[in-house]
């Protein structure tokens, strides 16, 4: 199966939870994930048909068109299949160079929920955009996968490395690239912004469809978004009338804009 878009299946759900990729906790439902099937080609120009994205349902034909783009252009990937193959570590992921997306769990050293939990974060070629986390007293730097400290030039331009593509990823709604961060660093992960994800968690389907294309149109007015409980606001919005909330959520931009 290779472009195209499909629920989860029975098996690849009952792995996800028997694995912690998904748990109860998780904010969103195993129905409100898709498949996103893909073909790829790897770095020794083989083009493969198996590739798969775990991500919410909402974004599922922005990641299918950027997929559909990185094929046409060529664009490397190593390998891309669920986390559940490497029982929900992230690490391991990494290490096998495995592009990504939905796996429940928090931000790495703190106890907030990752996008990945969303179903909204993904990440690219890990070795060739590594992950650079910084111990400030004692002045040094842990980078995993541990091989990406060949791609710490970047520079010195190689075959996968993420740059070249992070404007694409952007025009299809997953404009927060983990590069620009200052600590940790992580070159290899995309996603949305936590209120766009924390707003998409409680639409439907089609509702989330139409907001998430509203988003990537409107990127930059969105990189101060609120979430949480500042979030509030949107939410009850939302829920009280979700046809008026999203005719005219393009005239509450100017409003994050201010947001600190």
């Amino acid at each position: 199966m290779s472009f195209s878009i499909t629920p989860l299946s029975p098996e690849l759900t009952k792995a996800m939870r028997q694995t912690g990729v998904w748990k109860e906790s998780s904010p969103i439902q195993p129905e409100r994930l898709s498949s996103v099937h893909t073909k790829y080609f790897d770095f020794e120009g083989k083009e493969h048909t198996d590739g798969e994205l775990i991500v919410m349902d909402a974004c599922a034909h922005r990641v299918l068109a950027v997929f559909r783009t990185l094929h046409a252009e060529r664009f490397p990937v190593a390998k891309m299949r669920s986390v559940h193959h490497y029982n929900a570590n992230d690490e391991a992921s990494m290490a096998d160079n495995n592009s990504s997306c939905f796996c429940d769990r928090p931000i790495e050293n703190t106890t907030l929920t990752s996008l990945h939990s969303y179903g909204l974060a993904i990440d690219l070629n890990p070795v060739q955009n590594p992950f650079i986390c910084f111990d400030e007293e004692k002045g040094t730097a842990t980078i995993l996968p541990p091989q990406g400290w060949e791609y710490l030039n970047r520079t010195n331009k190689k075959a996968g490395m993420i740059e070249d593509v992070v404007q694409l990823f952007a025009e299809h709604g997953f404009f927060v690239w983990g590069g620009k961060w200052t600590t940790p660093i992580d070159y290899h992960h995309v996603q949305t912004p936590r209120g766009v994800a924390e707003l998409l968690s409680i639409m439907s389907l089609s509702d989330g469809k139409c907001f998430f294309d509203m988003c990537a149109v409107n990127r930059a007015s969105l990189l101060k978004m609120p979430f949480g409980e500042k979030l509030q606001p949107l939410v009850m919005a939302y829920q009280q009338d979700s046809e008026k909330f999203l005719q005219s959520f393009v005239d509450r931009l100017p409003d994050f804009a201010n947001h600190p």
